[in-house]
């Protein structure tokens, strides 16, 4: 059978094309409906879960003076103490970081943390030729440039800033209206150091900031500590002695 020249090949007409992408749309909704959800719930729980560890690093760090700090402070609570207080304010250098980074396995500090890999790679293994270490530090920390650089730092930096709860006249924990000072936690709330802090605990609530890069550069000069916007979560931890 022999075909003209001009016989025109046959297509989509345009009413058949619309009702294909109404189909596909259809389609793509209700796949949106039933799995949406599921996934927004994955986001959540990962959330959680990294907003705990990052809770509990600080609680940790807190109840801890290491081998190095014991020069600077008498105690771990005078170390608390000293921090809660410093974070309520605005110095830029007493800005409590977490964070994790590449530690050689091979190189522990004085201070129990691993020294950071010296020739990070891309292609450097977990495990073998890196391990990745949990801090949390003061900006103020030596440490804190040699960890926040590129290929040695690990995720999101997290600034953190802890104000007391104290009880009100109607006998309910509330956050503090002086960030940066520790008062006895009963009314009438009189201002207190840490030698005579009357109570076993401080109970704090913690709001956690999430930077916008995590290199050093940015962190100690680009940051604005006044500017830093809202927290990403709140946790309530207490502080013993």
């Amino acid at each position: 059978m022999k075909y003209s020249g001009n016989m025109k090949k046959r297509g989509f007409t345009l009413v058949e094309t619309v009702i294909a992408m109404g189909i596909i749309t259809i389609m793509i909704t209700a796949f949106l409906a039933a799995f949406g959800p599921a996934v927004q719930g994955i986001r959540k729980s990962i959330s959680a879960k990294e907003a705990n560890r990052l809770a509990s690093s600080l609680e940790a760090e807190l109840s801890v003076l290491r081998p190095d700090e014991a020069a600077v402070y008498s105690t771990a609570f005078e170390k608390a103490f000293t921090w809660i207080e410093d974070s309520g304010g605005d110095t830029q250098n007493k800005m409590v970081l977490l964070y994790q980074y590449r530690g050689d396995p091979n190189a522990v500090r004085k201070d129990g943390t691993l020294k950071p890999v010296t020739d990070p790679s891309a292609d450097d293994i977990p495990g073998k030729d890196y391990v990745v270490q949990s801090v949390v530090r003061r900006l103020e920390d030596t440490e804190v440039q040699e960890e926040l650089q590129p290929r040695v730092v690990e995720g999101r930096v997290f600034y953190v800033r802890m104000n007391q709860l104290i009880f009100n006249a109607d006998g309910e924990l509330e956050p503090s209206d002086q960030p940066g000072v520790v008062r006895e936690q009963q009314p009438p709330n009189a201002t207190m150091d840490y030698t005579n802090y009357p109570d076993a605990v401080i109970a704090l609530e913690t709001e956690f900031y999430v930077m916008k890069s995590s290199l050093y550069p940015y962190i100690s000069d680009a940051f604005d500590i006044s500017k830093r916007g809202k927290p990403v979560f709140k946790r309530n931890i207490a502080v013993r002695r």
